[in-house]
């Protein structure tokens, strides 16, 4: 893995935030492509470790996760350990955009588009600490689908054989709002810019939520500079990780602590 907790990006100059953003993301491939898997597991340890210690997240009640994919800061034990505690979310895609579905275990993920986990609303719901034990003395034992249905509207859907990749059912009304929000990217800089993968989920998604926001990666995705534009959410905390451990930067300060 990378020495130095800030990347660089190349010398030569680039005449586009598009171009930047490109050469970005072909950088942490390549650097991706040569890490050890062995560290890379080592520095998801030292920033979730470092992200349950953060006071808004102890503090906080809901917290939206993300079901990380290879090359992500890993993110499913973390999951699991915290859904017991409090209430983990996950995003589901829906059209160009994302809702936030309640986590209650890897058995209740679906594959989707781009290979993503995500919730499966057809899954039985399981009581998270502070919600209301359903009544299963009921005709109907209520699943997750019924829980949301007082701000959710769904079309029923069919899964295709053999787990295929599905669309999620159709959903309309509003999310959850958590209290914090865990956010991962191809790139950040200490600022609080964040480089994605282009497709636009999270753009669209943070200026919905005053959410604490908290970008997590590994320390060869973190750059002196990411290439921000006008609707840009920043982040309001980073957390790197490496090998030898993890840097918190308070993105509203340009501080960093080990």
């Amino acid at each position: 893995m990378s020495g130095s907790i800030i990347g660089s990006i190349s010398d030569r100059p680039l005449q586009t935030q598009q171009a930047a953003k490109r050469k970005l993301r072909q950088i942490v491939r390549e650097r991706y492509a040569a890490a050890d898997r062995a560290g890379l597991k080592v520095a998801s340890d030292h920033v979730m470790q470092a992200l349950e210690q953060l006071p808004e997240f102890i503090a906080a009640r809901c917290v939206a996760l993300y079901w990380s994919l290879p090359g992500e800061v890993e993110t499913h034990a973390f999951a699991e350990k915290w859904r017991h505690e409090k209430q983990v979310l996950l995003p589901v895609m829906h059209g160009d955009g994302l809702l936030l579905y309640p986590f209650t275990g890897r058995e209740h993920l679906v594959q989707r588009r781009f290979g993503v986990w995500e919730p499966d609303p057809e899954a039985p719901f399981s009581a998270h600490p502070g919600t209301p034990v359903p009544d299963t003395t009921s005709e109907h034992t209520p699943n997750r689908k019924s829980l949301l249905a007082a701000h959710t509207t769904q079309v029923p859907r069919t899964n295709p054989p053999q787990a295929q990749p599905t669309e999620p059912a159709e959903l309309t009304g509003r999310d959850p709002d958590p209290d914090l929000i865990v956010v991962p990217a191809v790139g950040f800089d200490p600022q609080g810019s964040r480089l994605g993968h282009g497709k636009g989920f999270y753009d669209r998604l943070l200026p919905g939520t005053q959410a604490l926001k908290v970008g997590i990666c590994f320390d060869f995705q973190l750059f002196e500079h990411i290439p921000a534009e006008e609707h840009d959410v920043p982040m309001d905390r980073i957390i790197a990780g490496s090998r030898d451990g993890s840097l918190l930067y308070f993105c509203d300060k340009n501080d960093a602590y080990r």
